[in-house]
């Protein structure tokens, strides 16, 4: 443990004094054990040291001189003209350069820490945009089965006998009483519309459309010429 004094006498031909302690003996002490001892020990002066024993006694040792300031050499000034820095400015000076260290290896960890939390936060986006995704075609899906359901498979029989002449003509209108045949071109047309109130051309995506809800649906209005062709203008079925 380091004690505190002041050298209280030095010998300046043999190198050696004396350091007084508060309240206890003055302890020993030779200019070997001084740090810059080409600088003369000052009566007064304030130091730090160490007790250690020799050759059954007890000496300064590790010497620390508080009040010494260190001849410091900094870029381009000569030997001639050095800067005297105190050992303080020193100790200053190292503690702003770990303060700036510390604060360096800080700012890098938060800068990884950030980019690991964003990159999960991304993937847990592509998470749920892929999960919303096949929500969506499932739930079209359930959309496509329930119309289907509901709609069922169009039989020849539900249909009236204009409906079966104007969808067959006249010659298969027979060949289906008697069959119960259906070209399967045409039934998946049918099966895929569903009466649901519309009654104008303008409401019709597909000359098809137009023609199911001609022959299927009541009231529609897509026939002025009565012909049996709906919506020949829009649909250019001159």
């Amino acid at each position: 443990m380091f004690h505190e004094g002041k050298i209280k006498s030095y010998n300046t031909e043999r190198g050696f004094g004396f350091i007084q302690r508060d309240q206890e003996k003055d302890i020993f002490f030779h200019i070997t054990d001084v740090p810059s001892r080409h600088i003369e020990p000052k009566v007064g002066e304030n130091v730090k040291y160490l007790i250690v024993e020799e050759n059954g006694k007890f000496k300064a040792d590790n010497i620390v001189r508080l009040d010494l300031k260190q001849n410091v050499m900094l870029p381009n000034q000569s030997k001639n003209n050095p800067i005297t820095v105190s050992k303080s400015q020193l100790n200053k000076t190292n503690l702003t350069g770990n303060s700036s260290k510390i604060f360096t290896i800080i700012g890098l960890i938060v800068i990884v820490i950030l980019s690991f939390m964003l990159y999960e936060k991304y993937q847990q986006y592509q998470e749920q945009k892929k999960q919303r995704l096949q929500e969506l075609m499932q739930k079209n899906e359930n959309i496509v089965k329930g119309q289907r359901k509901a709609l069922g498979d169009f039989q020849s029989e539900g249909l009236s006998e204009q409906g079966r002449k104007n969808l067959y003509g006249d010659s298969a209108t027979n060949t289906l009483n008697n069959t119960d045949m259906r070209e399967p071109v045409q039934k998946q047309v049918i099966s895929q519309f569903k009466c649901d109130g519309r009654q104008h051309c303008t409401q019709m995506r597909s000359y098809d459309e137009a023609v199911f809800f001609l022959r299927n649906c009541p009231d529609t209005k897509m026939d002025g010429d009565r012909d049996g062709i709906p919506c020949e203008q829009q649909f250019g079925r001159h």
